[in-house]
């Protein structure tokens, strides 16, 4: 039996370890820290702050025959994430025989081929490490060799360097070594970056830590939530779609369907399969992209300080984040575009502008900066000069700082295969690349001169591409069916969502057909719940903040007499503790999930008796999301009062679309002692912001017969 050295027991080294004995080879995992999970250790040794979510969801974060338990979130936490990993690896590494050695507290320092002339029969690599709990340092030869330290294992900071410090200056540190927001409180910090960390982590602390919160951005991104809308083709349950098919042949309808965003972008544009993977953009294709992206977002984005991307000819960022933007709108952030290039022993931080004039400015009164500045591999700590010069490995390359056949293989090195070890690294296409390694290392896989050549190729392509797109394989799709492709020579797998529209997910790419079966039906169960109405409040709350102006008559059905009021209209977000008492321990350890989204409705304006007589009006309501109803309270002093309405939406099939977007429906009755008030919410959407809203009251009472209409527009700047 073959034994492979694995370096690394995060998510890429688990699963190149279960890999490695599937394909009947003996694993020892090494591992610096004192547990397993790499990034996602929660035990304090991880990269991953208190309170963070994954930005993908459940679907896309995991491998392809390890279901997530039921109740998990749909964007894990780090605790679900650590979690998940453990039960991995107590399933398939330590559970039963053939089992895999854990060297935890052992740090890797070298790595080399042994000298074939010299070396016994499977031993092709020398790895030598220290163990940190005596100070000792061990040897031992291994047939092989995988390389799952991670990308994000050193962090990077910005290119200046401080040659002084003094208490003038800001304490600095990196995003890795952020853990809660609670040590921020009543200060001013400046985060660097436009990265998802750097959005999510102003928005993290900007909710209820700090003083000021300023986020220096270079470049602008997208920002997307985790939840977008878009039409999908109506899932019906099998008696609706008989029911249909009897009654018309018309072709499908189509719904407005909530989805995470993974499940909406990672989806087919070409049948299985698609070769090759797209790895570089022509201006038009970056075009189309940034198109698609607005369309998504709406003009959300372009109201707010951050702005649109500006060259709309480049490869397009995309970060998600479910607050950022609003944050923004309500002045918690300020966005400060530039890039970091010192800070002086004052304190003052120096900025250069984007603009290109070589324009600089200045930001005074941080206490702390924290840099989102990403990480860099260190490949060289460990790997020996031969190996790296084989892979022609660029230390100051962040972006793809090595040459390999599918980020894997290469030629020259037999038996050492990398997993993991590029930015983005999916779950998927880790395991995708622990079965091409192990495969090739049993034997099970043969690649042909011709395939790994031309792998090759498409590798340093990416690395002399300009400009650089956001990751090096940007076509999540079509990366999973290249390497499916050499895994599955026979062409077994995918064998499901091999068509257009089709979504994306680890679980297709592997043989057991059960599992595969019970993720599509899982899929289609969310595609329904995208489809019925009930995540739609809380896109709703999100698409209609900022400053309105509004319209409204009221007529009275028996006199025919008609009021006018006019005047504007804010709708304000702020976060509140979902109880009244606060925990001294509980606010050493925020936790998003603690804070309520709570959104206050001001009116003013006038009541217009005549053309010439009028007098001011005003009123207050605090919407919220509940399950899935969008309620509304009346305010009284300032405070919250009685419930008034539980709005729920009502999906509808063939939603009307149009360039300027689409309209949804919500309804709700209130008794108010004896008059019944029956209300109509209509909005309208454009991706993730309102262009606008109409408000329908129909009242009855003993003394009440009226009908008032509010139309409400978007306060032009």
């Amino acid at each position: 039996m073959l034994e492979v050295a694995v370096i690394g027991a995060g998510a890429s080294g688990l699963v190149a370890a279960r890999q490695l004995i599937h394909a009947g080879l003996h694993p020892t995992i090494f591992e610096a820290s004192n547990a397993i999970g790499g990034a996602w250790n929660s035990k304090g040794t991880g990269k991953m702050w208190n309170g963070l979510h994954t930005n993908l969801s459940k679907y896309t974060c995991r491998f392809s025959d390890f279901p997530w338990p039921d109740g998990t979130s749909m964007f894990p936490s780090v605790d679900e994430m650590h979690d998940y990993l453990e039960g991995y690896s107590d399933k398939f590494l330590t559970s039963s025989p053939p089992s895999c050695n854990f060297q935890l507290e052992c740090k890797v320092f070298n790595v080399e081929q042994v000298l074939t002339t010299t070396a016994i029969q499977n031993a092709n690599y020398k790895v030598e490490w220290t163990d940190l709990t005596t100070q000792t340092t061990h040897s031992r030869d291994f047939g092989g060799v995988v390389v799952a330290s991670g990308f994000f294992n050193t962090p990077k900071w910005p290119a200046f360097i401080f040659v002084t410090k003094n208490n003038k200056q800001p304490q600095l540190m990196h995003s890795s070594e952020y853990r809660t927001n609670s040590m921020f409180k009543d200060k001013n910090v400046a985060v660097v970056g436009s990265s998802f960390s750097a959005l999510e982590m102003s928005a993290n602390i900007a909710k209820t830590a700090a003083s000021r919160v300023v986020n220096i951005a270079p470049s602008i991104p997208w920002v997307i939530p985790r939840w977008i809308p878009t039409i999908q083709p109506t899932l019906k349950t099998t008696d609706e779609y008989e029911e249909e098919q009897n009654i018309s042949d018309e072709s499908t309808t189509t719904s407005l369907t909530i989805l995470p965003a993974d499940l909406v972008l990672y989806q087919r544009t070409q049948p299985y399969p698609k070769v090759p993977e797209t790895t570089s953009l022509t201006p038009d294709d970056c075009r189309k992209r940034h198109e698609y992206i607005q369309s998504l977002v709406g003009l959300k984005q372009r109201n707010s300080t951050l702005g649109e991307p500006l060259n709309t000819n480049e490869p397009p960022m995309v970060a998600i984040s479910d607050e950022y933007l609003d944050l923004l709108r309500e002045d918690k952030i300020e966005v400060v575009h530039g890039r970091l290039v010192g800070i002086n022993d004052d304190g003052t931080l120096q900025i250069d502008g984007n603009s290109g004039d070589n324009s600089t400015s200045e930001l005074n009164g941080i206490d702390h900066v924290i840099c989102c500045t990403g990480f860099t591999p260190k490949l060289h700590n460990f790997l020996s000069t031969d190996i790296l010069s084989s892979i022609d490995y660029d230390q100051d390359d962040c972006f793809s700082p090595m040459t390999l056949a599918c980020d894997t293989l290469h030629p020259s090195l037999p038996n050492l295969s990398f997993c993991g070890m590029y930015r983005g690294p999916y779950m998927g296409i880790m395991e995708m690349q622990a079965r091409l390694a192990a495969g090739v290392m049993s034997g099970t896989i043969t690649l042909e001169e011709e395939q790994i050549q031309s792998a090759l190729k498409t590798s340093q392509s990416i690395r002399t591409s300009i400009p650089r797109a956001q990751f090096p394989h940007f076509d999540y799709p079509g990366f999973i069916d290249t390497l499916s492709t050499l895994c599955y020579q026979n062409g077994e797998c995918p064998k499901y969502n091999t068509a257009v529209g089709d979504m994306i997910v680890p679980t297709f790419y592997q043989a057991n057909d059960e599992l595969s079966q019970q993720c599509k039906a899982e899929i289609e169960d969310e595609v329904k719940n995208g489809q019925d109405g009930s995540r739609m409040p809380k896109l709703v709350l999100g698409s209609i903040l900022g400053k309105w102006t509004y319209d409204r008559h009221i007529v009275h059905l028996q006199t025919r007499k008609v009021e006018h009021v006019y005047g504007t209209v804010k709708y304000s977000k702020y976060w509140d503790r979902s109880t009244d008492e606060e925990d001294e321990e509980d606010e050493e350890d925020e936790l998003r999930d603690e804070l309520r989204d709570v959104t206050r409705y001001r009116e003013d304006g006038f009541y217009e008796l005549t053309p010439n007589k009028k007098f001011d009006v005003f009123r207050e309501y605090e919407y919220e999301v509940n399950n899935d109803a969008l309620e509304i309270y009346f305010v009284e002093g300032g405070k919250r009062a009685l419930l008034f309405l539980s709005l729920k939406f009502v999906p509808e099939d063939n939603i009307s679309s149009s360039d300027d977007g689409y309209w949804i429906k919500a309804s709700s009755d209130h008794l108010c002692i004896k008059d019944l008030y029956s209300a109509t919410f209509r909005v309208k959407l454009n991706g993730l912001s309102a262009s606008e809203i109409i408000i329908k009251y129909r009242v009855v009472g003993p003394s009440k017969d009226y009908e008032s209409t509010t139309i409400l527009k978007p306060q032009s700047s």
